[in-house]
């Protein structure tokens, strides 16, 4: 791992990401940030592409860690890097900073941040798909808290979406993230697949009162506490989850305003849902006791 501390833009601020076959998103992530920031370190979990090339030749610092999960890695990254900045920020590899949200965060950064209230920052971020930019669909806005003072946050321990927990006081930035995955759908299927695995075992084990996450679920809480409430809550009594999705995406969250485009993406995220729902019954069938031999021959 590298020991220079290129800080042309004279900003306390380190950087972490995540990566594993990034190798395509990576050209467009890093010189969002490996210019500006005092160091910018990406955590591999064992790419087969050229990732760690493209790591190094853009500046960032690879390091290697096997998998261990979501909300685990990011916590391990936090724990065992040496992150000496005053600030740490989060960015996955498919996402770049904006120039309007570079100029906010260097700002923010080159102060002494005993003179800065807030202790961590939400980003906003809108979604590229299928080359256009979505403007509803209930995924904008979308706020992130990914910018907070050094040893102030830590991830919930949740199989998948999960969500950064920070005791003090937070506010939002004007600038923006933004999300494009250039892998192509079917890398971005894959990995839909693989979520809608993970959140079927979280929301099963929410149900049987075995869940780990940490985050409360309150009807009347902040923003992230009603989300996790109606997904604890509500979303296991509804019925055809996959039909409500769409019908919030579409039409509640005024998916029909982003076109064609939107309407493909709100098929395609209530495709997601119905994945969800078919594998939370598999596991329901998986736990139920098959028939004995003389029920079922009657």
């Amino acid at each position: 791992m590298s020991t220079t501390h290129a800080d042309p833009a004279g900003t306390d601020l380190d950087v972490v990401m995540l990566a594993k076959d990034e190798a395509i998103n990576l050209p467009h992530s890093l010189p969002s940030v490996v210019p500006w920031a005092r160091r910018v370190f990406v955590v591999d979990s064992g790419s087969t592409d050229a990732t760690e090339e493209v790591v190094r030749e853009q500046g960032g610092e690879f390091v290697h860690r096997p998998w261990l999960g979501y909300a685990k890695q990011k916590n391990w990254a936090l724990d065992h890097l040496p992150l000496e900045a005053a600030w740490t920020l989060i960015l996955d590899a498919d996402e770049i900073i904006t120039d309007e949200l570079r100029d906010e965060i260097i700002a923010l950064t080159r102060r002494d941040p005993e003179t800065v209230q807030q202790d961590g920052f939400y980003i906003n971020r809108y979604f590229i798909f299928l080359g256009k930019r979505i403007r509803h669909c209930g995924f904008y806005p979308s706020w992130n808290l990914r910018l907070f003072k050094r040893g102030k946050a830590r991830y919930e321990e949740r199989d998948v979406h999960e969500h950064m927990i920070l005791d003090g006081p937070t506010a939002h930035l004007k600038g923006h993230m933004e999300h494009h995955d250039r892998r192509g759908l079917e890398v971005y299927m894959a990995k839909h697949n693989h979520y809608s695995t993970l959140e079927a075992r979280e929301i099963d084990r929410v149900i049987r009162g075995q869940s780990t996450a940490t985050l409360d679920a309150k009807p009347f809480g902040n923003s992230l506490q009603r989300r996790r409430w109606i997904k604890h809550v509500v979303y296991p009594r509804l019925p055809a989850k996959w039909l409500f999705r769409f019908a919030f995406m579409y039409i509640a969250r005024l998916g029909f305003l982003d076109g064609l485009t939107g309407l493909r993406f709100c098929l395609f995220m209530s495709a997601y849902e119905l994945l969800i729902d078919l594998k939370l019954l598999e596991l329901r069938i998986e736990r139920t006791p098959a028939e004995s031999p003389a029920r079922s021959s009657t």
